[in-house]
């Protein structure tokens, strides 16, 4: 799930796919088109698109834009909103049709293709050193290539367990306690449903109609805090089977009434109100979701934040619990706005913005300085119970490849996510045994993985293994690697 520590790299390994990239007219957005010079004074006071996945922050994002339209009159921005869900295909047609925004937030699996299509702009020419300087290296060195990079993620994601203290207690679990490993949530959840017969109370919510929600995030972060990944960074191979003990875990709740019925079709913001109305038990979300759900106000009880559950107690300090980087910012290469784009993209990184959004709760900022400033201190509790500990972290990138016998578009479907989405929802609706579909899927990616390093070499494996590699510190083995 994670995404290259070196991108730029994997847009090239990518080439093999060119042939069946997408394509439009030339434009603005696209590459055939050509990069002007010079702006003309009258282009200067025309608009410059910022595009972003619309959420909760949407609202405080327009008001800072607003404060940089006061400061820069000859260099207006105006805000496109697009629905989350729906972003990343949407952006897509827009840079294809030549309509791209000039500055766009982008989906960290999108990157490779949009650095292979040129389309994003190499901010080392056009912006300072000093811009990456405030960044972690993960951060600054996300896209970088001899000294080129297209974008600087300057927000992380993080996971947690929420639950409602009172539904705990009255299936005879310690609300001080919440669950800590499988076994523990499977037993509260299943108690929380039948506590709550007749009342549409249930244990555990799981949005399985969405990847992330559904399975990124509460199976393959969370997996991380256990020691297990999908991807084995000192061996270079792939092991779907460390999943075993959750999708059994979630299909015996299933079974015993314990999850949230409707699951294949339930989406976030319907967990959400259904958790904040008082009739969930437990779920996992985001440190993106906190801010949605406080604005719901579930104040008719009293609730709790905890790291999300183990598939094993004995798991404990196995590994460190996975951050994701939020989708960056980046700047059109065709933009007929140069100068004044990336004047909006340094805004966006800057030390004011993120911080205006960190004391709203509506991120969690890639910079040390700003997260530390006492002026951005976080105005809602619950979400300083997001931010990272000594027990996350940022993960290196597995290799990125084109499925084999997977049929599908130059898009991020074919890197696997469609594949490895399908396999897990049909291990949920009980359509196959979970221990047959997991075998499979990880012969199906290491067989790929194979032939684009050796068959069709675009994949140098050797920048994706770590034969030091430590779960409990992932970024560690990549610097050892380096050294």
């Amino acid at each position: 799930m994670m995404k290259s520590v070196d991108l730029c790299k994997a847009g090239i390994m990518l080439a093999i796919a060119a042939v069946i990239a997408l394509s439009g007219c030339a434009g603005p957005g696209h590459p055939d088109a050509a990069v002007p010079e010079k702006e003309s004074a009258s282009e200067a006071i025309e608009p410059i698109t910022l595009a972003m996945q619309d959420s909760a922050r949407t609202k405080d994002v327009e008001r800072l834009i607003e404060a940089f339209n006061a400061d820069h009159p000859d260099s207006q921005a105006k805000l496109l909103s697009l629905p989350r869900d729906t972003y990343d295909e949407s952006l897509n047609m827009l840079m294809t049709s030549g309509e791209g925004p000039d500055v766009f937030q982008i989906g960290t699996g999108w990157l490779a293709s949009f650095i292979y299509k040129n389309w994003l702009l190499d901010l080392s020419e056009a912006a300072p050193d000093d811009v990456r300087g405030a960044f972690p290296g993960w951060a600054a060195g996300y896209t970088k290539l001899n000294d080129h990079y297209y974008a600087i993620p300057s927000a992380m994601l993080t996971v947690r367990l929420i639950y409602n203290r009172n539904l705990l207690a009255g299936a005879g679990c310690d609300p001080d306690k919440p669950p800590a490993a499988l076994a523990e949530l499977k037993r509260c959840a299943v108690g929380i449903s039948k506590a709550g017969t007749g009342y549409r109370k249930y244990g555990f919510a799981l949005p399985a109609s969405e990847d992330e929600a559904g399975f990124q995030q509460p199976l393959e972060m969370a997996g991380t805090y256990s020691g297990a990944y999908y991807y084995d960074y000192a061996k270079g191979k792939y092991d779907f089977s460390v999943y075993l003990p959750w999708f059994r875990t979630m299909l015996d709740m299933k079974r015993e009434g314990g999850l949230f019925p409707g699951e294949m079709s339930l989406k976030t913001d319907t967990a959400l109100t259904q958790f904040a109305e008082g009739n969930i038990g437990m779920m996992i979300v985001s440190s993106r979701d906190i801010a949605a759900l406080e604005r719901m106000r579930p104040g008719a009880f009293e609730w709790g934040i905890a790291m999300p559950p183990l598939f094993e107690a004995a798991d404990k300090g196995k590994g460190a619990l996975m951050i994701e980087p939020e989708p960056p910012y980046a700047v059109n290469a065709y933009t007929a706005h140069k100068g004044a784009a990336v004047e909006l993209w340094k805004y966006l990184l800057s030390s004011g913005y993120l911080g205006e959004l960190y004391k709203q709760s509506d991120l969690i900022p890639a910079r040390a300085d700003v997260a530390n400033d006492e002026r951005y201190r976080p105005e809602l509790p619950s979400m300083r119970q997001f931010l990272p500990t000594e027990e996350e972290s940022i993960y290196p990138q597995e290799p990125k490849f084109i499925l084999k016998n997977e049929q599908a578009q130059f898009t991020p479907s074919n890197l696997g996510d469609a594949a490895r989405m399908k396999a897990y929802r049909d291990i949920l609706q009980g359509l196959r045994d979970p221990k047959e579909v997991l075998t499979e899927l990880s012969a199906q990616y290491n067989r790929s993985l194979h032939d684009a390093v050796y068959q069709n070499p675009v994949v140098n494996l050797n920048d994706y293994v770590y034969p030091a590699f430590d779960p409990r510190h992932p970024l560690r083995s990549v610097k050892q690697n380096s050294d």
